[in-house]
């Protein structure tokens, strides 16, 4: 059976990253375990802090066991390895593929472009609504509009893209 091994490694540990992922699998293999040739290694900011540290190191792996009841044994060594902050084993067969950032971001990229092709504007104008009979009713203008009379300025509006969202994103997140 396939299983996703997934854990955090505090980002003060990044020199001895690829000692405590070779730990990692030393705990699997041990029980048995086979892992695929695709890792996935994620530098990213915590949403809080786990043992004072505020950015971790994301790994991510697959392997295969046959006998899922050692998963148990695999969780406990795991749990004892001092420089792994947190790991979590689920079934490969409940996630998605795995992926790398680039990838991701390449993957929805691609999605929305598919969809902004699909949406195109029609070419001929929509037909004009009927006119009503009765008198238009006057209507106050909105707050901002207010606002911006007694400033004197309307603000620009610039268009943005997806790539200026994913670009802000990324700036804001720091992934």
């Amino acid at each position: 059976m396939k299983y996703e091994l997934f854990y955090l490694v505090a980002a003060s540990k990044e020199a001895e990253l690829e000692a405590i992922k070779a730990g990692a699998q030393e705990i699997v293999t041990a029980e048995g375990g086979v892992f695929d040739e695709k890792e996935v290694v994620e530098k990213r900011k915590l949403a809080y802090q786990v043992k004072h540290e505020t950015h971790g190191i994301y790994v991510a792996h697959r392997f295969e066991i046959e006998d899922p009841t050692k998963i148990q044994a695999i969780t406990r060594k795991l749990n004892l390895h001092t420089s792994i902050l947190r790991s979590v084993i689920s079934r490969a067969s409940e996630l998605p593929e795995l992926k790398t950032k680039e990838e991701r971001i390449g993957a929805a990229s691609a999605v929305s472009e598919r969809k902004s092709k699909t949406t195109k504007e029609p070419a001929t104008a929509p037909a004009k609504p009927a006119e009503s009979k009765t008198a238009p009713i006057a209507t106050a203008p909105a707050k901002t509009e207010k606002a911006e009379e007694l400033i004197g300025k309307k603000p620009v509006q610039k268009e943005k893209t997806t790539e200026d969202i994913d670009k802000k994103l990324e700036e804001i997140l720091n992934i």
